[in-house]
């Protein structure tokens, strides 16, 4: 796997400097085995070298990733690894490579403004000093297979869309690089287009400080006095619709932003295309096409299949929004309630508090899946990940706990929907029911008997969320390794 042989190059490079350079093995398997590891994950398309120095050690080994299609490769967009061993990270960037120097400013600063108009995700346009033009940067925790394996999809996705215009620059061919959400316009007279789709789209999720403390120190978050003021706070069912309602504006600016901006016409996109549209109003949103999960909700990002058929893609993107609406919610209660503002700590503390706490992983699922369930057709509903997990720990709670977590879960649910249904009207729905025509598997009428039409209102729902915001506090303040790693996670969102 990738990441593992990542993780030991980081673990012994330090040593191997240390050691003589010429006829060592290391060397050896260096140049040799971990270009054929990069190679099992990409296209043959791309040649794959590796070197730790040519005479002596390099300060930092490196791994590059070039197109066939380059005759030179002096002159080529080139995917790069880069090890600090020292600082035990690995960086991960898109270099143009020059031979004439002089068109080398130019060029790179053409690249850096496409990409600032593109959604980079959790990658960076770096300054205009550095080589790169678009980098990222992995801590040794991060070194997963799956996160190394997906960024390295998207770096070739990328790399994929600029061939075009760093081609063009080189031969000094005329393009206009003004870039709309549909595409960028450029002399019609070149044979070569590059048109972006919606997945490209770049919304601004700036977070916003209407209060005037911003709590992101565990020792003043996690103390009894902190707990007995959640538990005696007057939050009202109407704070609670104003929270709602305030989520429903600020989605419909983000909307009709990105619309404006890049003169989009919602006419003209599929509904899968506007069913992504709308989740990049909320959150950061995009593709993947590795793993077996559907798709994921993870540190302000959805990351949804683009393999399976438009319908399932379509109803995953509902229910990972559904993921994030049901944290954005708890969280905007919570932080209404001690008057902060969103840190890496309020974020973190919420992500634990789902994701530990069994009821409520099976409260935030169930919520999903109903959400879901809403605009799916008769009979495509699917609670599988919810029954899975409900199977895992049914032993350990009564019937009538298990219950009425379901009829919070549905509470929410039922407000979850309500907002999606501000966009998705019955008129997008109905394009949605035409996309299952596609789908071959027969409906599974069983599933629907998951659905509930109870639900908590008033007194009763604050009564709860003060109960799962309190709870939430044990599993956080029990696991602060955790609670320090998802920080620093979140640290990076709040630059």
């Amino acid at each position: 796997m990738i990441s593992r042989v990542f993780r030991e190059i980081l673990d012994v490079y330090e040593t191997q400097k240390t050691k003589e350079f010429k006829g060592n093995p290391f060397v050896l398997k260096f140049q040799d085995e971990v270009p054929a590891v990069v190679v099992n994950n990409i296209e043959d398309s791309f040649t794959v070298r590796a070197s730790c120095g040519h005479n002596a050690w390099a300060d930092r080994p490196w791994i590059n990733i070039i197109h066939r299609r380059y005759d030179n490769h002096h002159e080529a967009l080139v995917i790069e690894y880069r090890f600090d061993s020292e600082n035990s990270e690995v960086h991960l960037s898109l270099v143009p490579r020059l031979e004439d120097y002089s068109q080398y400013v130019s060029v790179k600063e053409k690249l850096r403004n496409i990409l600032k108009k593109l959604d980079v995700y959790s990658f960076e346009v770096p300054d205009e000093e550095s080589f790169s033009i678009l980098t990222k940067k992995y801590v040794y925790d991060d070194l997963g297979n799956f996160a190394l394996v997906s960024d390295l999809e998207y770096m070739i996705n990328i790399h994929e869309k600029l061939v075009p215009y760093f081609s063009a620059f080189l031969k000094e061919e005329t393009y206009d690089v003004d870039i709309l959400s549909c595409g960028v316009l450029y002399d019609m007279e070149c044979s070569k287009s590059l048109k972006l789709s919606v997945s490209d789209i770049r919304a601004d999720y700036t977070k916003k400080t209407p209060y005037i403390d911003s709590i992101n120190d565990p020792q003043t978050l996690f103390t009894d006095k902190t707990i007995r003021f959640i538990q005696h706070s007057k939050i009202t069912y109407d704070d609670y619709s104003e929270i709602l309602a305030k989520i429903r504006d600020d989605y419909r600016k983000n909307l009709d932003k990105i619309l404006e901006d890049h003169d989009l016409r919602l006419s003209h996109l599929t509904i899968k295309e506007k069913v992504l549209l709308l989740s990049k109003s909320f959150v950061k949103t995009g593709y993947k096409s590795v793993g077996r999960q559907l798709g994921n909700y993870s540190f302000d990002e959805i990351r949804v299949d683009d393999r399976p058929s438009d319908a399932l893609i379509i109803t995953s993107i509902i229910h990972e929004l559904s993921h994030f609406l049901l944290e954005k919610i708890l969280k905007e209660l919570f932080m209404k309630i001690l008057k902060t503002n969103d840190t890496p700590l309020i974020s973190a503390f919420i992500k634990i508090m789902l994701e530990d706490n069994e009821l409520n992983y099976i409260m935030d699922e169930f919520c999903a899946h109903t959400v879901e369930g809403r605009f799916a057709l008769y009979g495509y509903q699917d609670y599988s990940s919810f029954k899975y997990k409900l199977d895992e720990i049914s032993h350990l709670y009564s019937k009538d706990d298990i219950d009425y977590t379901l009829i919070v879960a549905n509470s929410f649910a039922y407000d979850i929907k309500d907002i999606l249904e501000d966009f998705l009207n019955e008129d997008l729905r109905a394009e949605i029911k035409e996309e299952f025509s596609d789908i071959s598997d027969d409906p599974d009428y069983d599933e629907l008997d998951f659905e509930i039409e109870t639900r908590l209102v008033d007194k009763d729902l604050m009564e709860e969320v003060k109960f799962i915001l309190t709870g939430g506090f044990r599993d956080s303040a029990s696991q602060m390794d955790k609670l320090e790693r998802y920080m620093a996670k979140y640290e990076n969102l709040f630059l």
